[in-house]
């Protein structure tokens, strides 16, 4: 399947929405925003926030959709970037009805290129839950290296656990 990413959209709300309710089950073990409490207001707030962060160059979040329909299959994006370092961290989700097609990783080399030809990064970090092997393998095949296992590295569901950090550095892209 051929994918695109580019930054949010006013006009991403709604299928913003519907595609994290229809992946709760899925995403809400590994990504605590995704609940059933999750609102529209809860995108519409996130897309607003993306096109702030986006221009305060804090945070580069961008839509995952398929190339020919639009349809929007989930979301990349870099953050926490230190500029002195030129160091940024990769995350990524894609909606439950699209998983197991090569998604993740074809979105998340996008922005890695964008990452490291656009905004100068020289390193691009991916912190993973121990358990959670989709994205570990999402994150290794990438090029990721697996450095550390990082003690209480995400707080996750108000508690500090542990987190493989894989780094990727432009030689590491294939």
């Amino acid at each position: 399947m051929k994918i695109t990413i580019r930054p949010y959209q006013t006009d991403d709300v709604e299928p913003l929405y519907e595609a994290v309710r229809s992946s709760v089950a899925h995403l809400s073990a590994w990504l605590p925003w995704c609940s059933e409490a999750y609102s529209l207001e809860d995108a519409r707030s996130w897309v607003q926030g993306a096109a702030r962060a986006w221009q305060e160059g804090s945070d580069y979040r961008f839509v995952i959709v398929d190339a020919v329909t639009g349809r929007l299959l989930g979301g990349v994006g870099l953050n926490q970037i230190t500029e002195q370092h030129k160091v940024g961290c990769l995350g990524y989700w894609v909606r439950s009805d699209m998983l197991g097609k090569g998604i993740a990783k074809q979105a998340a080399g996008l922005a890695l290129n964008y990452g490291f030809t656009q905004l100068g990064l020289a390193r691009i970090e991916v912190h993973v839950l121990l358990d959670n092997v989709a994205s570990n393998k999402v994150a290794s095949a990438l090029g990721g290296q697996l450095e550390a296992v990082q003690r209480n590295r995400l707080f996750h569901f108000g508690q500090p656990r542990d987190a493989n950090c894989y780094a990727i550095i432009p030689q590491d892209v294939k």
